[in-house]
């Protein structure tokens, strides 16, 4: 431990506990949990029907919150480490949730612009002829 380090420990060991792999290990758990719960919401109110303007401000909410903090984690995951587990969870899956969750975001609530959406229809269907106007 450096001089620098053994500064801090006083804060880091209140905040982060005896054990802060377990502790960061456990809150991992609790937000792929979270992550479940929203996911199967997620399928009831926005595949399954047709989704309100309130499902769409509370869903975009609640990514937002995760999005956080999975990030929050991810980083407290790279400044202590992670504990080998009996669940087979990697470290890299937080990273990995994290990311999918943000392509949800964008796919709700950033929509593609309309010449991006053209362009990449016709790279995906170049037999198909554009419609006329």
């Amino acid at each position: 431990m450096t001089a620098l380090e053994a500064q801090w420990s006083p804060a880091k060991h209140l905040i982060l506990g005896d054990d802060p792999q377990q502790r960061i290990f456990g809150e991992v758990t609790d937000w792929f949990r979270k992550v479940q719960l929203f996911r199967k919401q997620e399928d009831e109110r926005m595949f399954h029907r047709e989704p309100s303007d309130e499902d769409l401000t509370i869903h975009k909410s609640l990514l937002q919150r995760l999005i956080v903090d999975g990030e929050h984690l991810h980083s407290l995951i790279r400044q202590v480490g992670w504990p080998e587990n009996n669940e087979g969870i990697a470290p890299e899956a937080v990273a990995v949730e994290v990311e999918t969750l943000r392509d949800t975001y964008r796919g709700w609530h950033e929509p593609m612009p309309k010449g991006e959406r053209e362009q990449m229809m016709k790279e995906i269907f170049p037999d198909v002829a554009k419609p006329t106007d």
